[in-house]
């Protein structure tokens, strides 16, 4: 049975336990149990709830239910370290909402890097890293296009050295201070941030990803 996921490589298990790198490749044919988890909880303004997360025509979405502001998010079953973590998405049309892929491992600020893009048409994308119990890093850019309006490819290239945020292969940001050297969860999300207006949409609005990528180092 095609289900969408590739698995490339094999899982590397440290000594403590924890998965330390796994290559794959989802191309969301459907929504993989073995590759993914649909997070219902309280977030920002609203809610990201497990309902509004689905698989259609070969697409990996994300609603933003109209005159709401509730999102989605999933997240990996298993944890990744080192490697890059690549994305092909086009992000929802509804201002006042973020759409993120990142790396995260409870507790917060402890282990984080983020790509966290505006859903709107600015351009505004935030680059963050948090290590050590605090946000050791961040910063505002813009990118060359509306990421509204077409697909686009966003990477994370996480080693021991740095980690480097990439927006259709060309690098917008680069840290080599400040970076955990954890071993983390992999999350897609789109949500109505507290610090954001929260202006519910009008109708649905989706994030939708073609395909996500991780090639372990």
């Amino acid at each position: 049975m095609v289900t969408g996921l590739v698995l490339l490589g094999a899982v590397v298990v440290s000594v403590a336990g924890a998965a330390r790198s796994l290559d794959f490749r989802d191309d969301f044919a459907t929504l993989e149990p073995r590759q993914w988890v649909e997070i219902t909880r309280p977030f920002g303004h609203g809610t990201v709830d497990a309902a509004n997360v689905d698989v259609a025509n070969g697409l990996l979405r994300i609603r933003l239910p109209a005159g709401r502001l509730d999102g989605g998010e999933l997240r990996s079953t298993g944890l990744y370290r080192y490697g890059s973590y690549r994305v092909r998405m086009k992000v929802a049309n509804a201002p006042s909402s973020l759409t993120a892929f990142f790396l995260y491992k409870k507790p917060d600020y402890a282990q984080e890097l983020d790509i966290e893009i505006y859903n709107d048409s600015t351009g505004r994308v935030m680059l963050s890293t948090y290590s050590g119990n605090a946000q050791t890093n961040t910063v505002t850019k813009l990118l060359p296009f509306d990421p509204t309006a077409a697909f686009h490819d966003y990477v994370i290239e996480y080693d021991p050295a740095a980690v480097r945020f990439l927006a259709d292969g060309v690098e917008i940001q680069r840290w080599s201070n400040g970076v955990t050297r954890s071993s983390m969860y992999l999350f897609v999300n789109a949500w109505f941030p507290s610090w954001l207006a929260g202006e519910r949409p009008a109708t649905d609005r989706f994030t939708e990803v073609e395909w996500v990528e991780h090639v372990a180092r």
